[in-house]
């Protein structure tokens, strides 16, 4: 069986409170495991599992998925954006789900609320090395 290798992109795209205002900024990003958004690729890359079928039928690509980590830290509001297929798109919410508490983000000394949408990259070493 091919060597699997999922990697998931430590790249913000997009950060920002939930407020109706454009121009409102986050004082103090949210935290995960104190830490920011490499921790947290990190975490995800480790619980990550590649999709049998989509190894099967040759499916890989990135995932664009949002989130949104709540005023209490838990994650919500889990979509995909964009993806290949919807048995990566199903794998890669399934782990942005389960992660667990972040610390809020702050803004004038209140907790908000903060969206993020982050790429999810499946690739199979074939694939990879034919790039």
């Amino acid at each position: 069986m091919k060597k699997m290798i999922f990697a998931v992109l430590a790249v913000m795209f997009m950060a920002s409170p939930m407020a109706n205002a454009q121009d409102v900024k986050v004082d103090k990003m949210p935290t995960f495991q104190n830490g920011g958004l490499q921790d947290f690729a990190i975490w995800a890359m480790s619980n990550v599992k590649y999709p049998e079928e989509a190894v099967k039928q040759n499916i890989s690509g990135r995932v664009l998925v949002e989130f949104v980590i709540g005023t209490d830290g838990s994650v919500s509001s889990v979509k995909t954006l964009k993806s290949p297929s919807d048995i990566l798109s199903t794998e890669a919410e399934r782990v942005i789900k389960s992660s667990p508490k972040w610390e809020a983000g702050e803004h004038e000394g209140k907790k908000v609320n903060v969206r993020f949408v982050i790429p999810i990259v499946f690739a199979t070493e074939a694939q990879s090395n034919a790039k």
